[in-house]
């Protein structure tokens, strides 16, 4: 397909990034040897493995010598870094962030592990991931800048909790696995759930689901990962994520198209104009996120959203289609629903007891409720609504408690 060498063309990073990913590395070699800290700092992610696209982040590993085992590494290493006035990032253990050159590079502490069984984090894993995709990529880095950017246009990348896509570690197995780009489409196109992807036929022979502990064999399909065989690389692949990738394979093997590779602007004048095809109430919110990790922001951000749909249906209104976005660039989020009817009458129909069910519970659902009616022997009470209109509903919601510890400020845009 000629077009995926114009899509390449686009993609590829320009300038040498290991080269000036080296001028970090170079620096915090040396604030570490002058601190007499037993680490060393080397390259990582996908700049060290070649598969990085234009616009990438580069990470830095801190190999911290077992020696440290037990310890707080990321303490020690905030204080070797300190000239480099760092960002302190928060997760599973503390990592760090500098810009130069335009680049963002993440320098994250880990220990230097040989075998899995000496890692205290998950992190410190991430170095033999590195070793064994260099060792098994052949000639397919273009292959995995393909099928990443295919994720990302699909809205499937990334394993953060926000998202809970496919990591870029994943996809490098899986572009391995299938030996190409093309190849592992024609795979995705006829997964079907409980699919096991085992590159290194750890399990051949055996079930994985009598091998591995059950809480990691709760995704879609199963990914063993080469480096750790008791760990699943998919255990944060969602149903959504997982449909998604499946659905847009089978299109793009009906239909190949360069679009493919390119995520859809996100337009709110094209959501009033399905929205009106639909015959749908339309409510979108502009949303400013809390300071912080993008991952923990990032699952703020979801709550809040999924807060107001949960309540969007206790009001009793109907989601017809809901969704969210956002933007790196503005560092704003959108939140929008699609509901119906427009409006709902003042009043709505509470249910009481049978006539029959006994005086004391009928004489007190009447005091309760002074406006009553029977129907197929039933009392139902005539209550008022709280609100007629979503509009309202919605207004409401976000002026609560759970909305301000999660989101930093949100107005009604439509």
């Amino acid at each position: 397909m000629k077009f995926l060498q114009d899509v390449l063309k686009e993609i590829r990073p320009k300038g040498d990034a290991l080269k000036n990913s080296q001028q970090i590395v170079d620096r915090l070699n040396d604030l570490l040897k002058k601190s007499r800290v037993d680490a060393v700092s080397v390259v990582g992610g996908s700049v060290a493995k070649n598969t990085h696209i234009k616009y990438y982040d580069c990470d830095i590993f801190v190999k911290f010598s077992l020696n440290y085992k037990g310890e707080d590494i990321s303490k020690v290493l905030e204080k070797v870094i300190r000239p480099m006035k760092p960002e302190v990032l928060h997760g599973s253990r503390d990592y760090f962030q500098v810009t130069a050159n335009k680049t963002v590079y993440e320098i994250i502490p880990v220990l230097d592990v040989k075998n899995p069984i000496q890692a205290d984090n998950v992190t410190d894993m991430s170095p033999m991931h590195i070793e064994w995709v260099k060792s098994n990529i052949k000639n397919l880095a273009d292959d995995i800048r393909l099928a990443k950017v295919f994720c990302k246009a699909q809205g499937v990348y990334g394993a953060e909790s926000y998202i809970n896509g496919f990591s870029g570690y994943m996809v490098e197995i899986l572009v391995i696995h299938y030996n190409g780009f093309q190849r592992m489409i024609n795979g995705v196109a006829n997964w079907r759930p409980r699919q096991v992807i085992d590159v290194k036929g750890y399990y051949l022979g055996e079930s994985v689901f009598n091998s591995i502990n059950k809480s990691k064999l709760q995704s879609p399909i199963v990914v063993i990962d080469p480096v750790q065989k008791e760990r699943n690389a998919a255990a944060a692949l969602s149903e959504d994520k997982f449909g998604k990738f499946v659905l847009a394979a089978k299109r793009f093997i009906e239909k190949p198209s360069k679009d493919f590779f390119y995520e859809k602007e996100f337009s709110i004048n094209d959501l009033k104009r399905e929205s009106k095809y639909l015959g749908t109430q339309l409510i979108v919110l502009e949303v400013v996120p809390q300071d912080g990790r993008k991952d923990a922001v990032g699952s703020k951000l979801i709550q809040a959203w999924d807060h107001i749909k949960k309540w969007i249906d206790i009001y009793e209104f109907k989601v017809f289609d809901h969704g969210w976005h956002w933007s790196d660039s503005t560092n704003k989020a959108y939140f929008w629903y699609m509901t119906y009817p427009k409006e709902l009458p003042a009043f709505k129909k509470h249910p009481g007891p049978l006539v029959h069910s006994g005086d004391v519970h009928v004489k007190k659902f009447i005091e309760i409720h002074k406006n009553v009616m029977i129907e197929n022997s039933r009392l139902f009470a005539k209550v008022k609504r709280e609100f007629t209109t979503v509009k309202d509903c919605v207004k409401h919601v976000i002026k609560d408690s759970f909305m301000k510890e999660h989101v930093k400020s949100i107005r009604i845009m439509k």
